[in-house]
């Protein structure tokens, strides 16, 4: 499967999409476009796509949510698939699962079976925790819960909440009574319980983005009365990696879009894509497209094999995936012109509803102080764990297992140093670019102690955060080598190669973000040279550095130009990695069996395809030049090193 075919998210998920049960059906019936066509429309109307649920729930999906079945694989899954289609309809599904998590992770056996059949009934649930004087800070809440016989009864209001006016389950934060102690309540919409009008929101016009105000409503408490705070940093430690999936699927449709449009649109007497400047927007976005979607699909599959232990990934995932999808569309913006900016040409809405994924679950800001602790833990060499690829080999390697069961895991953190495992992808690739990011991670790392030892890191949180945000987008570089790179995969434990158009898009998201991100850490240091700190290290941001990225790009570039130039046509680079057994989906496109080869009826174990086994040699035993970084890519969709 090529970009224009599938979303990133499940072109690279290790595991198949045929045993993520209902979620092949689901992405058939959002794929209709008389879907599409009702989907537009609850937009415009501002109105719940109350038909579309309807239809899902036929197809089951309440399973994916349920507390007695769901998986962090199955609910990312569905997030990246939805927001593929429709922001309204992505978060308007997603916040179940959000919900739901606190039973999950401490909630009672009755509890979880109560909610279970709220929602096989057609119900939905909504976690309220902001109110509009406070924002963020969870600590001001006002909405209070006190004491009524063997219960409790919440009084308050809650904004800006997600299923606000509509959803029957209401997972909610409140105060014990005068106390500062918090505790998470579930309540069930009763006559108590008064819905405010909806909020007029630019991005998910068709949400149900309102208010609730509680006037004595029955509740009973989630775990400990006291410990909602303890309960909602767990959940949110989870939920994260899910953003990071609404994200991606939000990167592949708008990729997916602006990829038709300008190979239809034909404005100087051929179309579009062939202009220069419009397929480097293309480039671009493809780029950013694998790295969004190797970001959440690696969280997915840590939080699905350590539950709140990949807190780091999770976070990493809610930042960077969050950020280059508003990137990845405005690519596509500059794409369609001002017809991006025309809702009836659609793209309008996509330009809306990424923006929202930035604030759930916590702001970018808010992520950035956890990033930048955690890259101060870095810099003091407190990991001692290695490169951490066995964990996350046997993570990728693990089938879902109940969310209920990774939600209660209470492992050591998961966050190896970034440096050490660059050196091993390193290792095991000849592209010099994957030693640059590691080059590059080694230099941020050291910065970040220059800075702690001249006193700029504990006064200046704009240059922490700073720092923290390069963190995220290296990270998100190696997520991408580690699914993507051929010989790199081996190391995560995964067979076979990823797409010929993934393979190019690594490339070039290794040669135009790792140049990037060499020069924003230069910026890092001179700012830290001028306000006359002691002296940074200087490995960074020289010619030599950032060569060694942008080297993948002419390769690559030239790769992603004939996929985008060339209409589809049956044959192997159509489909989805080179790997033994059926497609990704576990099926041709219209929905029958393989036998297991390719269409040519070569075999997919990548024996008879030119480039680079898993130890960086040619298939056939030939070398590959280091030089060239991303020219396999290139040969496999018949472009060649140019």
């Amino acid at each position: 499967m090529t970009p224009d075919e599938t979303s990133a998210w499940q072109r690279l998920c290790p595991r198949p999409m045929a045993q993520v049960d209902p979620l092949p059906a689901i992405a058939r019936h959002l794929d209709r476009p008389d879907t599409a066509r009702r989907l537009a429309a609850a937009d415009a109307s501002r109105t719940p796509p109350d038909d579309v649920l309807a239809d899902l729930r036929e197809i089951g999906v309440a399973s994916v949510y349920d507390p007695a079945s769901a998986t962090a694989v199955h609910v990312n899954a569905l997030n990246a698939v939805a927001a593929r289609h429709s922001g309204s309809l992505a978060i308007t599904l997603g916040v179940n699962a959000l919900a739901l998590l606190p039973l999950c992770i401490t909630g009672t056996p009755e509890q979880r079976d109560r909610a279970g059949a709220v929602l096989r009934g057609g119900g939905a649930a909504a976690l309220l925790l902001t109110e509009l004087e406070h924002g963020s800070n969870l600590a001001r809440t006002n909405t209070r819960v006190d004491p009524d016989g063997e219960g409790y009864r919440l009084t308050g209001e809650k904004h800006l909440i997600n299923g606000g006016s509509r959803h029957d389950l209401l997972v909610t934060l409140a105060r014990l009574g005068d106390t500062d102690r918090f505790g998470l309540f579930l309540a069930e919409r009763d006559d108590t319980v008064t819905a405010l009008p909806p909020w007029r929101t630019l991005p998910a016009t068709a949400a149900d983005i309102s208010g609730v105000r509680f006037a004595g409503t029955p509740a009973e408490p989630i775990g400990a009365p006291g410990d909602g705070l303890t309960i909602l940093q767990l959940t949110l430690a989870l939920s994260r990696g899910g953003i990071g999936s609404l994200a991606s699927g939000a990167a592949s449709g708008a990729l997916a879009q602006a990829v038709r449009y300008a190979r239809e649109r034909d404005v100087y007497g051929q179309p579009i894509v062939h202009l220069g400047a419009i397929a480097e927007h293309l480039a671009r976005a493809a780029a950013l497209d694998v790295l969004v979607a190797a970001t959440a699909v690696k969280a997915t599959f840590l939080i699905n094999a350590l539950g709140p232990a990949a807190a780091y990934a999770a976070a990493v995932a809610k930042y960077a995936c969050c950020e280059l999808a508003e990137q990845t569309v405005g690519e596509g913006r500059a794409v369609l012109g001002s017809r991006a900016l025309v809702e009836e040409f659609g793209y309008a809405a996509r330009v809306r509803d990424v923006l929202l994924y930035g604030v759930f679950d916590g702001t970018r800001h808010i992520l950035l102080d956890q990033l930048q602790w955690r890259l101060e833990r870095f810099a003091a060499g407190a990991d001692r764990s290695g490169d951490g690829y066995p964990v996350l080999a046997e993570a990728y390697s693990r089938p879902p297992q109940p969310l209920v069961r990774a939600a209660r895991l209470r492992l050591r953190p998961y966050a190896p140093a970034p440096a050490a495992r660059a050196a091993t992808l390193a290792a095991r690739t000849d592209r010099p670019a994957v030693a640059a990011l590691g080059t590059l991670l080694t230099g941020l790392v050291d910065l970040v102690a220059v800075a702690r030892r001249c006193g700029r890191w504990a006064t200046d949180q704009a240059w922490r955060f700073s720092a923290a945000a390069v963190l995220a987008e290296a990270e998100a570089l190696l997520a991408a080598v580690e699914l993507i790179d051929p010989g790199c995969r081996a190391v995560v434990g995964l067979p076979g190669r990823a797409s010929a158009a993934d393979e190019a898009a690594l490339g070039y998201a290794l040669g135009w973000r790792g140049a990037e991100l060499a020069t924003r850490v230069e910026v890092l240091a001179a700012d830290l040279r001028a306000d006359g700190g002691a002296a940074a290290p200087d490995r960074l941001g020289d010619d030599d550095l950032v060569a060694a990225f942008a080297g993948e790009l002419p390769p690559a570039r030239a790769a992603l130009r004939h996929w985008l130039t060339t209409p589809p046509t049956d044959g192997p680079d159509r489909d989805g990695p080179d790997r033994d057994g059926p497609d990704r989906d576990g099926s041709d496109r219209d929905g029958s069996d393989r036998d297991g080869s390719d269409r040519d009826g070569s075999d997919r174990d990548g024996s008879d395809r030119p480039g680079p086994g898993p130890d960086g040699s040619g298939s056939d035993g030939s070398g590959v030049d280091a030089a060239t970084g991303a020219s396999a890519a290139g040969d496999r969709l018949g472009v060649g090193t140019r």
